[in-house]
């Protein structure tokens, strides 16, 4: 009995340190809260799960910050910008990007529910869509994409932090993580792998803004578009293509609530489809859902074939148009 404790012993220690490591430096800072999620400055940073990081921040500031005006969506609602936003708001507006990544209408849905019970006022709000919030298959098993535990009233902690536990004990993140930490060197296989981010941002913590203006300043300076990067870049055809049906029942009755809630909030709100590298248009059927459930005045379609999208230098990559992209939406919705 002795010789298999002692043996128990051995072949647990390992992981005991493990455990040490993580709860001492919490990589991904769901262990304890913090002021900063986005320290700037630092060569390599690790990607956190953005619906915490909103939550958080939002817990933090919204007493002091008084925050009325909401932008709720994925990380492409990331580039509506406050500075581009307030131009059409009134001066006592102050603006917070409540987003996540891979969000859902459903994580929306949650978010403003959250907003709303936490006693601040939802004067403004932009919720911005695409065919993808509507995804049920998406994966909210791995640890970026899951909803933070406070927005479902932590029935879900325990999935939460196990799958961020899981992440941490992946070999290519501890690997790349543990060299990175022990010799501050950036290396490109610690981003190649998708473990470690090298992305250089500006992050505003109290409005939750992220902003990649190194990358504005290569692409004014003609150096971002590269013929490495336009690899990335697939090409378009420039024809009318409509996408299948994508809202479900379900999904009407998530809509429906989140309508019903702006109601209660008298929020002045804009529904937003999002103009995508794929030129894809939305389904004329789910637009008149959204406009049936939300009002013709309120849902504005930027999917498809337009102006928004037919140059490739709109956007970073395939996934993500650029902030001007976005106050161009912006000034066609509030009429400039």
């Amino acid at each position: 009995m002795k010789s298999f404790l002692f043996r128990l012993l051995v072949f647990s220690l390992p992981m005991v340190a493990i455990g040490i490591v993580y709860i001492g430096e919490d990589p991904f800072k769901v262990l304890r809260s913090y002021t900063n999620y986005h320290p700037v400055g630092i060569a390599l940073s690790v990607p956190l799960n953005q619906s915490m990081v909103s939550t958080s921040v939002f817990d933090h500031n919204h007493h002091n910050a008084e925050y009325n005006a909401f932008i709720f969506g994925s990380s492409r609602s990331m580039f509506y910008q406050e500075n581009d936003w307030k131009k059409h708001l009134p001066v006592n507006a102050h603006v917070f990007h409540f987003d996540a990544s891979s969000e859902t209408i459903e994580g929306i849905a949650h978010k403003l529910k959250y907003t709303a019970e936490s006693g601040s006022a939802v004067d403004y709000a932009l919720i911005i869509i695409d065919g993808n919030s509507f995804d049920s298959q998406q994966s909210f098993n791995e640890h970026l994409y899951m909803e933070d535990p406070k927005l479902q009233y932590y029935r879900n902690v325990i999935a939460f932090q196990s799958a961020h536990w899981m992440a941490f004990l992946d070999r290519s993140f501890l690997r790349a993580y543990g060299d990175y930490r022990l010799t501050q060197e950036a290396k490109p296989y610690m981003w190649e792998q998708g473990v470690l981010d090298h992305r250089p941002f500006v992050y505003d913590s109290i409005s939750n803004e992220l902003r990649y203006d190194y990358f504005e300043n290569l692409i004014d300076s003609g150096k971002y578009y590269t013929e490495e990067r336009m690899k990335t870049f697939y090409p378009r055809s420039g024809k009318i293509k409509i996408a299948a049906p994508v809202i479900a029942d379900r999904d009407e009755a998530v809509l429906v609530g989140i309508a019903h809630q702006l109601q209660q909030l008298k929020t002045d709100f804009y529904v937003v489809i999002s103009p995508l590298y794929n030129q894809i248009s939305m389904n004329p059927g789910d637009v008149e859902i959204l406009q049936s459930i939300f009002g013709k005045q309120r849902v504005y379609d930027f999917s498809g074939v337009n102006r928004f999208t037919e140059d490739y230098t709109h956007y970073y990559e395939r996934s993500h148009y650029r902030p001007f992209v976005a106050a161009m939406v912006m000034d066609s919705i509030y009429g400039r």
